[in-house]
């Protein structure tokens, strides 16, 4: 079963792929990043804040297969407007597999449990249609089409927003 828990110094070598063409993946990769900007968040003892965090999703035997995280957002007026917003990277090679929907409801279950916030939403690209599945499968629910909303490979990208609401 995919599991969640914090990040380790000896994740990092492995989710640093995330700043390669090849290591992100199709969808993945959105241009280069500072290099080690993990290691410094977790030098700095910022993978969890009270606005946002990064854990590690693992397969059933304990490998790290990816990285999860949110961020807090203001989608209303003040101060009743916050909602979470979801992102994951899977390695690749673990897609397909059902990790990306375990670690989506798990965290979606996380931030239900542990804030007042009644909303988690997450984006991806309209074409990528595995990331809409796994967020079906872990319980979101499709909202709308956000036009030309990311900028990736030289040209402006539809994006799919998904909510889950607590109780959900």
């Amino acid at each position: 079963m995919t599991a969640l828990r914090m990040l380790t110094a000896a994740d990092l070598e492995f989710l640093e792929r995330q700043n390669s063409p090849a290591g992100a993946g199709e969808f993945g990769w959105q241009g280069y990043r500072a290099p080690g900007h993990l290691q410094r968040k977790l030098q700095s003892g910022e993978l969890i804040r009270e606005d946002g965090g990064n854990l590690a999703i693992v397969d059933d035997e304990g490998e790290l297969v990816g990285e999860i995280s949110w961020i807090r957002l203001l989608n209303g007026p003040p101060p009743h407007g916050y909602c979470w917003n979801i992102g994951i990277w899977v390695a690749p090679e673990q897609r397909g597999k059902g990790h990306g929907t375990g670690a989506q409801r798990q965290l979606a279950a996380y931030l239900f449990e542990h804030s007042y916030l009644e909303r988690v939403e997450a984006g991806t690209e309209a074409e990528n249609v595995g990331e809409q599945r796994a967020l079906e499968k872990a319980g979101f629910t499709r909202e709308g089409v956000l036009r030309h909303a990311n900028y990736r490979a030289g040209a402006w990208r539809d994006m799919v927003i998904y909510s889950k609401l607590r109780g959900e």
